[in-house]
């Protein structure tokens, strides 16, 4: 059992530092094919896919000022915070990362994207494909929660299921560190099913 949370191998600080793990593909390639795309696309995928790790992960090679907007259900008035967010000067010498696009409705979206023109380049994350271009897909599976959970705490690897822990998140990758976290902590013990005592 873990008593501090600094020494928990599942904090978010180290899963952090993990960045995305690409398959197929790369941050140039992603940049090469945004800039193809007129400076336009959207990362696509359910939740916890690592469509914010992946944006966060674009950020620094992605040309001008950045400005991030993040939208979740708990945000309030998600249009209004949105555009409040867009600076004045809006100019091709910003870019503009939209985090939860699907929180604004068809209207909301197209108000946006119209004062969104003027930007040189727009990223946004979502869970469904057809606001901008297509970016990439980000998908997970059992390989995926595998390796990061390598990377992480490698002992954990054979001692939790991981493949039940998965199916037991519908795929959420962060539901599933979630849970090893409160399992390394001492919480959630019973959740998490050791394959030796089977």
């Amino acid at each position: 059992m873990i008593h501090r949370p600094a020494d928990n191998p599942f904090a978010s600080r180290r899963i952090d530092r993990l960045g995305y793990l690409f398959r197929g593909s790369d941050a140039d390639a992603l940049v090469e094919k945004l800039h193809r795309q007129g400076g336009r696309g959207a990362i696509i995928g359910p939740h916890g896919s690592g469509k914010t790790t992946l944006l966060e992960h674009l950020v620094d090679r992605l040309a001008g000022t950045s400005v991030r907007i993040r939208l979740n259900t708990q945000t309030p008035a998600p249009a209004r915070t949105a555009r409040a967010q867009l600076p004045i000067d809006l100019g091709r010498r910003h870019t503009i990362l939209i985090d939860g696009a699907e929180q604004l409705g068809p209207w909301s979206w197209w108000r946006l994207g119209h004062r969104l023109r003027d930007a040189g380049i727009v990223v946004i994350t979502s869970h469904r494909p057809g606001r901008l271009p297509t970016l990439h897909r980000c998908t997970t599976d059992p390989a995926l929660l595998t390796e990061l959970v390598g990377e992480l705490a490698p002992d954990v690897v054979d001692a939790v299921d991981l493949d039940a822990l998965f199916k037991r998140h519908d795929g959420n990758i962060r539901l599933c560190l979630r849970e090893l976290y409160d399992h390394s902590a001492g919480r959630g013990a019973h959740r998490a099913r050791d394959r030796r005592s089977r």
